[in-house]
């Protein structure tokens, strides 16, 4: 008989990477995982439960910890009062498991007796194969099994390394010399109108950060925004708007009866108003919100007559926030309209565009063959649309079995991938380069987290980024307050100036054996891929070949036809993906030895190609079956 288990994040925590992680962990010990979408209700839970009577439990939330605890508390007492707590066949209690950030996770424990049930708590432990045990212990995986298990993850968690990163990074962090770092130079006037102007003048890459203070108003947001501006350390600002902002703006009445789950709740244009003019001193840092899920290209010209978006750039999904991840309520092709059309309304203002969906699909455990094409399709979209500066967003240690070689490797194919596309424009766009640290590579132990996110610097400066986007080194632990931003922001610099002092001895590893085979097999599996979805535009030939040279394609990877279709018919797919119309079954992936991540046949595990991937999704088309909703 079958042993289940269910995992589900809480309220409108979009992070399912940990729970991810776990089904793997234990669908090797022949537990059947059911992960929940994000943003699953209440009921949806309380129907999975009762559906599939599971011996375990496990519900993650990793956003504002006063939140998160009262999250807890009410789904356990819920479930107690539903009877679901215990298995229907006998009265022992499910296992349930919680996890969170550690200031939740103390809480719940100092509160355990108080809760209708025996819980445990799952922290983040920077032992990584002590925190897998620990995972082991609550699933009750013992003898020869748990050994093979944690065989195979040390395998995958620790890959080949570049050792040097290790001593250059307790360089920067030794003995807190970082703080000395001088504060930017304040730019020129049209360096703050333009952001191009910017980072061509910064003797550094540029930094933004995401910032807000999670609260019931803006004030705490504003009052952090004057500061990073009069520190002149942050030359560009994102601010982290709340779930209810991007749903909601422009309807206050909306806030009243809905909790929120973190970020900044600017509700109306006063409120854009007073977080733009808190940025116009010290280094004058620009000001940019996430995008929204609604109404996208009239927020763009809110912002614009709120004084936000000058002297910026913008991010814009392609295939995300809406139906698909649950953080917006347009289908997918609705959205992918509607993104584009943000796109050009951007394009009409000058303002450099970002589409950040590669890290969207490295969230949800994509093959890093799909990866690096997204980096072609979205430089398609943006230079179709008739964009003139692309920001290209690689996210490093994402997931963070990824190793330095793999990282290398996918985000130089992607690059190279992107520079084919848009050489199709008679007028070439610019490509500006931005790296990024995965939070979910660092540790909650400060001094760990400072030596990881100095390091992954060091290694993202390798692919030479026009701007960092900083992560703070608290984030393992807790949002980033004013100081952490200002403390990291120093962090990061130092160890900017630590590279340049050792490009010479670092460089050489970009021709690294490991780099250059990795990304050579990138490049023939991603263009592969990218020829079977421009055949699916309305506007291809019939006569397009898969050798067909990936310059040749841009016109058709644009068309949000085939943009669609390819979703739709699992071209472009990922584990992660629990929507039920653009589920996969059968989709694994999984880390190789040398810490890439890639398409691995069901029945055998060995790596599985792009054409024999595609060939398998057309006879199941062939054979008129539908792409059944349960992902392996």
């Amino acid at each position: 008989m079958a042993t289940y288990c269910v995992l589900s994040t809480l309220g409108d925590d979009p992070h399912t990477q940990g729970l991810f992680r776990i089904r793997r962990m234990i669908e090797k010990a022949g537990i059947q995982c059911n992960v929940l979408p994000p943003g699953a209700s209440n009921e949806a839970i309380f129907d999975t439960i009762h559906q599939q009577d599971p011996s375990f439990l496990g519900f993650s939330y990793r956003l504002s910890p006063e939140v998160g605890v009262k999250l807890f508390r009410g789904l356990l007492e819920q479930l107690d009062q539903r009877g679901l707590l215990k298995q229907r066949q006998g009265e022992s209690f499910r296992r349930v498991a919680l996890a969170g950030l550690p200031e939740t996770m103390n809480a719940l424990q100092d509160a355990a007796s108080t809760l209708p049930c025996p819980i445990w708590t799952m922290a983040q432990d920077n032992d990584r194969l002590r925190g897998a045990s620990r995972v082991l212990d609550f699933f009750a995986v013992h003898g020869e099994p748990r050994d093979l298990i944690l065989s195979d993850l040390s395998a995958e968690w620790f890959p080949p390394r570049i050792e040097l990163l290790d001593e250059l990074a307790k360089q920067v962090v030794k003995d807190d010399v970082y703080r000395e770092e001088p504060p930017l130079a304040v730019p020129s006037q049209g360096a703050r109108r333009s952001y191009v102007q910017r980072i061509q003048e910064s003797p550094l890459p540029v930094l933004r950060v995401h910032f807000g203070v999670p609260h019931t108003d803006i004030r705490p947001t504003v009052e952090g925004i004057k500061r990073i501006a009069e520190e002149r350390v942050i030359d560009e600002i994102s601010i982290g708007s709340s779930d209810l902002s991007q749903r909601y703006y422009g309807k206050p009445h909306e806030f009243a009866s809905r909790k929120n789950d973190g970020g900044v709740p600017y509700k109306d244009f006063s409120d854009l108003v007073a977080m733009a003019e808190a940025a116009q001193c010290g280094n004058f840092p620009s000001l940019k919100p996430y995008a929204h899920v609604v109404d996208l290209v009239g927020f763009v010209q809110e912002c614009l007559k709120a004084g936000m978006l000058v002297g910026a750039h913008q991010a814009v999904p392609l295939y995300w926030f809406n139906e698909l991840d649950g953080r917006g309520p347009m289908t997918v092709p609705a959205s992918i309209e509607e993104h584009i059309a943000a796109i050009r309304e951007l394009v009409k203002h000058g303002i450099p565009t970002e589409m950040n969906d590669p890290n969207q699909w490295s969230s949800r455990w994509v093959h890093d063959a799909v990866f690096c094409a997204d980096y072609a399709l979205i430089s398609a979209v943006m230079s179709e649309a008739g964009s003139r500066d692309l920001v290209l967003q690689m996210q490093f240690n994402k997931p963070r079995e990824t190793s330095d070689f793999a990282d290398l490797a996918k985000m130089t194919a992607g690059l190279e991938l992107a520079k084919r596309v848009i050489s199709f424009e008679p007028q070439r766009p610019k490509i500006w380069r931005e790296t990024r640290t995965g939070i979910d590579s660092l540790d909650p132990d400060p001094a760990i987290a400072k030596w990881q996110l100095a390091r992954s610097t060091l290694l993202q400066m390798m692919v030479r980024p026009n701007i960092i986007h900083q992560v703070s080194y608290c984030e393992a632990d807790h949002i980033a307050t004013t100081e952490d931003v200002i403390d990291s922001s120093k962090l990061v610099r130092r160890a900017v100036r630590v590279f340049r002092q050792h490009e010479a001895e670092l460089l050489p590893y970009l021709q690294h054996p490991h780099v250059v085979e990795r990304k050579n097999f990138l490049l023939q599996e991603a263009s592969y891929l990218l020829t079977e979805i421009a055949a699916l535009s309305r506007h291809a030939p019939p006569s397009l070949k898969t050798n067909a040279p990936v310059e040749s394609l841009t016109p058709y990877l644009a068309d949000p036809h085939a943009l669609s279709r390819a979703i739709e018919r699992g071209y472009m797919a990922a584990p992660g993906i629990f929507h039920a119309r653009y589920q996969v079954q059968h989709l694994v992936t999984g880390p190789n030895r040398l810490g890439g991540m890639d398409c691995l046949n069901p029945q055998t595990f060995e790596q599985m190609s792009e054409r024999e991937r595609i060939a398998r999704l057309k006879d199941h088309r062939a054979n008129n079956e539908p792409l059944p909703s349960v992902a392996a």
